[in-house]
């Protein structure tokens, strides 16, 4: 990939340099279709990446197992990042319990992750997505404490920032959300999406993100926009860190 000469884009390319990112999605391809985009840019800004995965689509109308874990590692390999799935009831089955979250946890704490990534957890949706919401949400909290039952030999690790991205549309019960410009991914990210090649081939999956990111971008003035969201309000250390953000522009 060939790096932005944008002043803003170099100074946020040295902030992430080395920055450690964990993202987690219910089925083989949440991930790349709800936050694809911004994982390709934090990758070009010299990020890390890693990915877990809740199940292996057991339940898909298309595509199986074998078929469905192969596409997420060309994905994964796309994006140069660690993959890894949980063992879980599988899809559709999915259901926060101690055990995952425990074992959530001690991930978290093994990666020590800057950001971590999931799916939103509103209601309207596959409950999939809102189980691996609420397990992640609890995880990223038991794997900052020091004392923790069932965690093992696992160092505490306190992640900066927990942040959600959405599937379906829906995510706007949350109270806080920032939109991320990744228009110069939109290609690669089609290329990244492609990789689930049972899905796209059958649904307009693509198309439906690509259309959401434009409908964002159109918003606030660039090509294309991802939302991200967040249960509190975000701090930031200085001014300077506002400095890659703009205002709506009309």
């Amino acid at each position: 990939m060939t790096l932005s000469k944008d002043p803003v884009k170099l100074i946020l390319k040295s902030i992430m340099n080395g920055k450690q990112i964990l993202a987690f999605g219910a089925h083989p391809d949440d991930i790349e279709f709800g936050c694809g985009a911004v994982l390709l840019d934090a990758v070009q800004q010299g990020s890390q990446m890693s990915l877990v995965v809740l199940s292996k689509g057991e339940a898909g109308t298309h595509g199986d197992p074998l078929t469905r874990e192969a596409e997420t590692q060309k994905a994964a390999a796309m994006l140069g990042a660690d993959v890894q799935f949980l063992e879980t009831a599988g899809d559709t089955q999915i259901r926060t319990d101690l055990e995952l979250t425990q074992q959530t946890a001690k991930i978290i704490r093994q990666i020590q992750p800057d950001i971590i990534l999931c799916p939103s957890g509103h209601l309207n949706q596959h409950p999939d997505h809102r189980e691996t919401n609420l397990i992640v949400r609890d995880a990223y909290r038991l794997a900052r404490y020091g004392k923790t039952p069932g965690l093992g030999d696992t160092s505490p690790h306190s992640t900066s920032l927990l942040m959600f991205y959405d599937i379906s549309s829906g995510g706007s019960d949350y109270p806080n959300s920032v939109l991320v410009d990744v228009s110069q991914q939109v290609e690669e990210w089609k290329l990244l999406m492609e990789c689930h090649a049972s899905q796209v081939k059958n649904m307009e999956y693509v198309e439906l993100q690509l259309s959401r990111a434009r409908v964002y971008g159109i918003q606030m003035g660039v090509h294309s926009a991802i939302k991200l969201f967040s249960e509190g309000p975000l701090l930031s250390s200085s001014i300077s860190d506002l400095s890659g953000f703009t205002s709506q522009r009309f």
